[in-house]
């Protein structure tokens, strides 16, 4: 007979990393500076952005920075022209915009630095292809461009957007569990709860099995006992660490996990490591 565990859901949050690096070149920078006080340059060489691919406009910038000292009290102001590389994968008007219209930005007086504001559009945005955008400074109104700091690679980085919380209509083909042939399918309707960050909680990924069917009265299972979080990416359903009374949850070997994308239906194939329960759920929406 199965004994009844206490368990614990681990959660685990998506995130969106935002990565930059700077190709530091000391020597030429202060070769530079050895003409001028008034040394610019991009804060970083490269970037990696990386944005919710749900259609809004999304505004990212970057910082034109001034190279050389501590106190910039006496400054001018300072004009900052830019251009787009050839190399770019990216094409304005379609992928992005400059916000201020123009290939120029201005580092005000008695500033370090002055904002270059880019409008990046992200139904255009390729998750398995990320484009790039490449900018060049081309020359400053007042001294010089740091040799190392002249281009900035944007690498732009899509992450899929979910929309998948609501009612579905749940049925459940069993594969293994302790009263089979009996209670061979079953049908509930259940919530798909939406966390946040394409994550989604099913109070029961069993079926029905562990909140309503035979485990109930036999081991004493109820409505949160196979309470499971799962995560959505581009239509391909994930969990880890989630648990039923007695032991891991997995996905079925060689089983679908998986959003239609013409009919919104939901696919998850469970296999319990504990006593070895498994089934394919099919969620339709209602």
């Amino acid at each position: 007979m199965k004994k009844i565990k206490f368990i614990l859901l681990s959660i685990l949050s998506a995130q969106l990393i935002v990565s930059c690096s700077v190709d530091d070149n000391p020597q030429q920078l202060e070769a530079d500076l050895a003409n001028t006080p008034f040394v610019v340059g991009f804060n970083n060489s490269e970037a990696s952005p990386a944005f919710v691919t749900d259609g809004e406009v999304k505004m990212y910038s970057e910082n034109i920075v001034l190279f050389g000292g501590d106190d910039f009290s006496s400054n001018p102001s300072i004009t900052v022209n830019f251009e787009v590389d050839a190399n770019s994968t990216a094409v304005a008007g379609t992928d992005y915009d400059f916000v201020n219209g123009s290939q120029s930005i201005t580092i005000p007086e008695d500033r370090d630095y002055g904002e270059l504001n880019i409008n990046f559009y992200s139904e255009n945005i390729d998750v398995d292809n990320p484009k790039t955008l490449i900018l060049n400074i081309t020359s400053s109104s007042n001294g010089e461009v740091a040799s190392s700091f002249r281009t900035l690679t944007i690498t732009i980085n899509g992450i899929c957007f979910s929309d998948i919380g609501g009612i579905y209509s749940m049925t459940t083909t069993y594969g293994y569990h302790d009263f089979l042939p009996n209670f061979s399918t079953n049908t509930i309707d259940i919530e798909v709860e939406a966390l946040g960050d394409g994550q989604y909680r099913v109070f029961d990924m069993s079926g029905g099995l562990y909140s309503n069917g035979p485990y109930t009265t036999a081991y004493g299972t109820g409505a949160t006992s196979f309470d499971v979080v799962f995560t959505e990416n581009c239509g391909d359903i994930s969990w880890v660490n989630q648990n039923d009374p007695w032991g891991l949850v997995v996905p079925l070997d060689g089983g679908v996990n998986a959003v239609d994308p013409d009919t919104g239906v939901i696919t998850i194939s469970w296999f319990c490591e504990g006593y070895g329960e498994n089934g394919v759920s099919v969620y339709t929406p209602l």
